[in-house]
């Protein structure tokens, strides 16, 4: 009989299949399952090489997915220089003024001091004189050193009078496309230091040094090793021409072509699908976005190996919030400035942009913020299944956790996926939830799933959400923030459709359905163990349960 390298043995083995069934034991060869089933059945797979794993009774589960994850930025934000404000301890000037010193204090000629995860109205001297960080600021500590730091939803940097200095940014600086983002101004035409959007970001970053290919490979080896540790072993990154001065690099196309050289190497502790961002220069357009994946072919590797890394879908995005466009029973959050023209000529944009895109046979996946930019998307991808049938390409929206009933109806219709971050719960729900006035139709996952919507689970790191998804499913089956907050208790989610979530529908987002999500013969050999079994523990101690191991592809990639 053939002999396993791998068995897991003595387990609560949460298979996900179509009927979530369980088994005790599995074998795996050559990094792919072989066989499960009872222990007495999987025994006579052991010979004297096979590496056998006691799960001592715990809980078995496949290896979780994040389905949105700025993945090499987030593993750059690890490393040791980055300074973090996304704690409860910067509310105030003074917090974060300090700790921006002391790196400057320690900064080599030619340095710049990066940092993110602040947030303007959390801090007690801005709220107070109802504005947001600028430039000024941060020169009190930093005059002779370059600093950038990014607000915590990532759309807004804010650098002091050095970097401006050196980027060659003043008053007599021109005024930018609406589509490329904005740059403050105060009533003399003085900039701010506080550049919106991508593309007004890179005008600065392009300015700074990127990281090397060797600072890059860290980077992608810590996010991994830190993804490992919370169960994970697929995941995404947004990478591209539109960011490759994003971030120090950290958006561009180089890390494609790093990850796989690691993947090739075998050093590579998670699966990576590429979401492209190939609007030229980050403007948000059709002719940047339509040119820029036009060029995608010229950029990238080859794929050698898909179940390590691949790339088949565009993303861009589309925040349209004010009166006009943003439903107030939807989403109450500032607008930003994304595209550019009258309501009708950016519905008319986004749209054939879609459609292109789509009769090009790339999969979308849209950043959606604001009911308005939900129904426009979902009208878009309507009209282009309409124009282009036949296509079997899961488009999906991501950070439409607060889409309605209704909205959620019509993605169902017509095949389109929702790409949730259950973890930003505390923020977005806690905001959200208590001003209104449809509380029964948002953040109704289950009615979702329902409906036939395929949702997945991320973090959306780095911004200040966690990446343990523990914390994802315990909202979903409870709406309860960590704060305590809760709105609606009988709209929860049952525990099997969440684990689901972050498990086999991040699989099929990404067309892999086939080779993982689940512990079935013939996928790959990807695995975590759990200190408490989620699926029967009081709901409220899910998000505490601790990854004991993590497998991928039939070795341990983790180990508490």
């Amino acid at each position: 009989m053939v002999k396993a390298d791998l068995v897991i043995k003595n387990g609560k083995i949460a298979t996900v299949d179509r009927n979530f069934s369980y088994v005790e034991a599995v074998a795996c060869r050559n990094g792919y399952i072989i066989d499960r089933g009872a222990n007495a059945e999987i025994e006579a797979y052991i010979g004297p090489d096979t590496k056998v794993i006691d799960a001592l009774g715990r809980l078995v589960l496949p290896a979780a997915n994040d389905s949105h994850i700025h993945a090499t930025h987030a593993g750059y934000t690890l490393s040791p220089t980055f300074l973090d404000f996304s704690g409860p301890e910067y509310t105030t000037m003074d917090a974060i003024l300090s700790k921006v010193k002391e790196a400057c204090d320690k900064a080599a000629p030619g340095q710049w001091v990066f940092g993110c995860g602040f947030v303007d109205s959390s801090i007690k001297e801005l709220a107070a004189e109802n504005r947001i960080m600028n430039r000024w600021d941060l020169d009190s500590v930093s005059k002779d050193v370059p600093v950038a730091l990014t607000e915590f939803s990532l759309h807004s940097m804010v650098c002091n009078s050095k970097a401006l200095e050196i980027a060659g940014i003043d008053r007599n600086y021109p005024e930018i496309p609406a589509s490329v983002g904005y740059i403050d101004r105060d009533e003399s035409g003085e900039p701010l230091g506080r550049f919106h959007e991508w593309g007004a970001q890179n005008l600065l970053c392009e300015k700074c040094p990127i990281l090397s290919d060797g600072e890059i490979e860290d980077s992608i080896r810590r996010i991994q090793r830190a993804l490992n540790a919370e169960g994970i072993t697929s995941h995404e990154d947004i990478l591209g021409e539109g960011g490759e001065h994003v971030f120090r690099g950290t958006w561009g196309t180089r890390p494609i072509h790093i990850y796989e050289k690691m993947a090739e190497r075998g050093e590579l502790t998670a699966r990576v699908s590429i979401n492209y961002f190939s609007a030229i220069g980050g403007a948000e357009s059709y002719d940047s976005i339509i040119r820029g994946t036009e060029r995608i072919k010229d950029s990238i590797p080859e794929f050698k190996d898909r179940n390590w890394v691949k790339g088949d879908t565009i993303k861009f995005f589309v925040d349209l919030g004010g009166p006009t466009w943003q439903r107030k029973e939807t989403r109450l959050n500032e607008p930003r400035i994304a595209w550019a023209g009258s309501e009708d000529e950016v519905r008319s944009e986004i749209a054939r942009t879609i459609c292109e895109l789509q009769r090009m046979g790339w999969q979308i996946g849209i950043h959606t913020c604001g009911g308005g930019a939900m129904d426009a998307c979902t009208d878009g991808i309507a009209l282009a299944n309409q124009l282009y049938p036949g296509k079997d390409l899961r488009h999906f929206l991501i950070h439409c956790d607060d889409t309605t009933l209704e909205g959620a109806a019509k993605m169902a219709k017509n095949g389109i996926g929702q790409a949730l971050q259950p973890v930003a719960a505390d923020i977005i729900f806690a905001w959200n939830t208590p001003v209104l006035t449809a509380k029964e139709e948002v953040f109704s996952f289950q009615a979702y799933t329902d409906m036939g919507v395929n949702l997945t689970g991320g973090s959306d790191a780095p911004c200040p959400y966690p990446m343990n998804w523990r914390k994802g499913v315990q909202f979903c089956v409870t709406r309860t923030t960590s704060a305590g907050y809760c709105a609606r208790p009988d709209l929860v989610m049952n525990r099997e459709d969440a684990v689901r979530m972050y498990t086999i529908n991040g699989a099929y987002q990404e067309h892999m359905e086939h080779v993982r999500g689940s512990i079935e013969i013939n996928k790959v050999a990807d695995f975590q163990i759990l200190d408490k079994d989620i699926m029967t523990c009081p709901a409220d101690e899910i998000g505490s349960a601790k990854v004991v191991m993590t497998i991928c592809g039939g070795r341990v990639v983790y180990e508490a």
